[in-house]
């Protein structure tokens, strides 16, 4: 019963102090008491003219130059790293070829001098 009184009475109480009328605006008179709300809907171009400053069109191209800029040189250097790739490929080919005939030149040297002694 003793916890029945702690859990009601707070509930009560909290009903009571919560149920507070808050008055309606719906007549015309609280309706001129209430505050005029404006909203600026006006579609603002952002890079339009007027709407950024020089400097800030300045920034904002110098950024997008250096990215470019960035960009191609990434571009430029994969395209060097690939050719380089291409070359030393060639290259190591090329020495194996010469290897094989340097290696044949000399089975063929050794195999005449050995028949013609």
């Amino acid at each position: 019963m003793n916890i029945m009184k702690k859990i009601l009475l707070p509930t009560a109480i909290l009903l009571v102090s919560c149920s507070k009328e808050t008055p309606v605006l719906n007549n015309s008179d609280n309706l001129d008491a209430s505050p005029k709300i404006t909203y600026d809907t006006i579609a603002i171009d952002s890079f339009g003219p007027g709407a950024t400053s020089e400097a800030v069109m300045a920034k904002i191209n110098a950024v997008a130059i250096k990215r470019e800029k960035d960009s191609l040189a990434k571009i430029a250097k994969a395209e060097q790293e690939k050719l380089d790739k291409e070359k030393a490929k060639l290259e190591a080919e090329k020495a194996k070829e010469t290897k094989k005939e340097t290696k044949t030149e000399t089975k063929t040297e050794q195999t005449t001098q050995s028949t013609n002694p």
